[in-house]
């Protein structure tokens, strides 16, 4: 059969309009779930500087006419121990997530033993069970322990949720490196332990940063166990006493835009961090 040059050409214009309807589509789901994000996002930040004379108003505003920072100055001021309890958390629970994590998951990623796949997968099955069965177990034993309401049972607590998912990608992106990579080192001088120090470490930096950088919200933002093992005359972080400012009035009197201002407050942070880390988590997930 000969394809005539008008079947070719309306061919080539189907496939075009197809292609126009499709990145359509693609911008339009684009577009939804930017302003999914972003209008939540304008209306935490309106309400935050926002005058309690203007919260309740008939019509509402979208953006307050007289915009105050009185909540951001009263909300800081009462936030203040918990950041600095928060930042303890964080930075005490990435460190020992990456001592933790980076020998294990490069045993897993590039060393042969028995019974490696059944070893992997069972720490892997602990991320399919709820924490919260784990909430009355870990309470007792940390009072038994003298674990509760300080910052080591805190960064204690919080590896059971990490080090598994940062093994995970550690040892995945340790057995995709090129295999001969420890055996030319040794041939220029290295010892084995030197190797994985010089050799690989540097090479693995993007998703040993993506590792921290997950360990670290983690442990800024974790309310659970954050709220269990502390008080508030402890170690409690910040995201707890969000809670607390959330109960402290019932309906109207609920200090809405002191809450809008101290969530924004605990969520700069991690967003600097975000962009400060952008190189190397873009290395470690892709572009």
């Amino acid at each position: 059969m000969r394809l005539s040059i008008d079947t070719i050409g309306g061919s080539r214009s189907g496939l075009q309009l197809e292609d126009v309807v499709f990145k359509a589509a693609v911008y339009g789901v684009i577009l939804a779930l930017v302003l999914l994000i972003v209008i939540p996002l304008l209306v935490v930040v309106s309400v935050a500087f926002t005058p309690t004379s203007e919260l309740f108003s008939n019509p509402s505003a979208w953006f307050p006419q007289n915009p105050t920072l009185q909540w951001w100055s009263v909300g800081f001021a009462e936030l203040q121990e918990g950041l600095l309890h928060s930042l303890v958390i964080s930075v005490g629970t990435a460190l020992i997530a990456l001592v933790i994590t980076i020998p294990g998951a490069y045993v897993f990623g590039r060393k042969e033993f028995v019974g490696k796949q059944f070893v992997f997968y069972a720490i892997i099955l602990s991320l399919l069970f709820p924490s919260i069965v784990l909430v009355v177990p870990i309470t007792a034993r940390w009072l038994q322990w003298g674990l509760y309401d300080s910052y080591i049972g805190l960064w204690i607590a919080f590896q059971i949720f990490i080090t598994p998912f940062a093994i995970w990608i550690l040892r995945d992106y340790f057995s995709k490196l090129p295999e001969n990579l420890e055996e030319a080192a040794q041939v220029y001088g290295c010892t084995e332990f030197g190797a994985f120090v010089r050799v690989i470490l540097p090479i693995a930096k993007p998703a040993l940063i993506a590792v921290g950088f997950l360990a670290f919200l983690n442990g800024w933002n974790e309310f659970l166990f954050a709220n269990l093992l502390t008080t508030s005359s402890g170690v409690q972080p910040a995201i707890v006493q969000l809670y607390a400012t959330l109960h402290s009035g019932q309906g109207e009197s609920i200090p809405w835009s002191m809450l809008m201002a101290q969530a924004l407050i605990i969520g700069t942070p991690p967003a600097i961090l975000y962009f400060v880390a952008q190189k190397g988590l873009r290395g470690a997930f892709g572009p």
